[in-house]
C-alpha cells in the first residue's frame, strides 16, 4: 500500500499541472463548425406534444442566444448540423398529461391516457455533441446551473461561449 502513495501523488500533481496550464478539451471541430442543432431529449420537433413545455421554451431561448452570439448558424435537422446542443430545463419531476388515439391493428381505434413524465436534476443543463456521433456519444462540453437557461442571462450559453473562445486562443 505504501508503494502506491508516491505513484498516486505523482499522478495527482501531473493532473493539477495539466489543469494549471489550461489544456482545453474542446476539439477543433467546435472551432470550425458552422451549424448547430438545438434539441431536447424528446427531439428537435417543437410541435411534439411529448416535449416538456419548459424544454420547448429553453430551445427557443437557446436558439435566440446562438443567433445573438453569431458564431454558429442554426440547423433545423440533424443532417445539416455539425454540432448538437442538448438543452434540459431543471426539474425534479414533471408530467404532461394528455390523450392518445391509436388506430392499432384491430378494427376499433383505442383512446387512452398519455402522461410523459421526466425525472431528473433540478438544475438546467446544456451539452454540446458532435453531430456525427449524435447524442449517443460523449458530450464535447457539458454544463449545469440553477436557472442557467433563463433569459436574459443564459448563464450556460455564456459558459459555453467562454469555453469556445478559450479553445480558439489555444495554438
Amino acid at each position: 500500500m505504501r508503494r502506491f502513495v508516491p505513484i498516486l501523488l505523482v499522478l495527482l500533481l501531473a493532473a493539477g499541472a495539466a489543469v494549471a496550464q489550461g489544456f482545453d478539451p474542446l476539439p477543433k471541430l467546435v472551432l470550425h463548425a458552422r451549424y448547430v442543432l438545438v434539441t431536447t431529449n424528446s427531439g428537435y420537433d417543437l410541435t411534439d406534444p411529448h416535449m416538456m413545455p419548459d424544454d420547448r421554451r429553453a430551445v427557443l431561448d437557446v436558439q435566440n442566444a446562438i443567433k445573438k452570439w453569431g458564431r454558429y448558424a442554426l440547423a433545423y435537422n440533424e443532417r445539416d448540423a455539425d454540432l448538437i446542443l442538448l438543452v434540459r430545463k431543471g426539474r425534479i419531476v414533471a408530467t404532461q398529461p394528455g390523450f392518445r388515439v391509436d388506430a392499432g391493428s384491430g378494427t376499433k381505434p383505442t383512446i387512452g391516457a398519455d402522461a410523459p413524465t421526466d425525472i431528473g436534476d433540478p438544475r438546467d443543463m446544456l451539452a454540446l455533441y458532435n453531430a456525427t456521433g449524435g447524442l449517443n456519444a460523449s458530450p464535447l462540453w457539458r454544463g449545469t446551473a440553477a436557472d442557467g437557461l433563463n433569459p436574459p442571462q443564459m448563464t450556460l450559453v455564456g459558459d459555453l461561449r467562454t469555453a469556445v473562445d478559450k479553445a480558439a486562443k489555444v495554438p
